[in-house]
């Protein structure tokens, strides 16, 4: 019933393609890569928030991780558990808070891996990860603000 209300009132039909999107693409590649970028981006941090919060829950049968840690771990594992996810969200939807609290759990993350011990690779491996995602995004959008004028 809602659907024939729709059709009624000349509204346009939800569909999962973005249509604004396809044409991006072709009148503005760089706009257009620098989307798709920042949704890979998403991707990433979802998925790098929700290690997080699997470390914190202590997940695949492991005790709490919380038990007999330092405060320290505690407090950027909450911080990654919950920046990352929110980021995720604002990077998907391309919008400038999400590109700022991306920055700010880089910023956390080389944080993080400097204050950690140097046997620690993984977190120096994410670090420079992540700072090559960010040198990445400074190019595409120095390349996309050119197209715009």
């Amino acid at each position: 019933m809602a659907a024939d209300a729709n059709d009624e009132a000349g509204l346009p039909g939800i569909s999962l393609r973005e249509s604004h999107l396809q044409a991006d693409r072709v009148a503005r590649p760089w706009s257009w890569r620098l989307v798709m970028f920042l949704r890979a981006v998403a991707v990433f941090e979802l998925v790098r928030g929700l290690v997080f919060w699997g470390l914190l829950i202590g997940s695949g049968g492991a005790p709490l991780a919380v038990d007999g840690t330092h405060a320290s771990w505690f407090v950027a594992c909450t911080f990654f558990a919950v920046a990352d996810p929110v980021a995720a969200v604002g990077l998907w939807l391309a919008t400038g808070w999400g590109v700022v609290i991306w920055l700010l759990a880089t910023l956390g993350q080389l944080l993080w891996a400097a204050s950690s011990s140097p046997a620690s690779l993984g977190r120096w491996l994410a670090a420079l990860i992540s700072v090559a995602a960010v040198a990445a995004y400074v190019y595409l959008s120095m390349r996309a603000r050119r197209e715009v004028s």
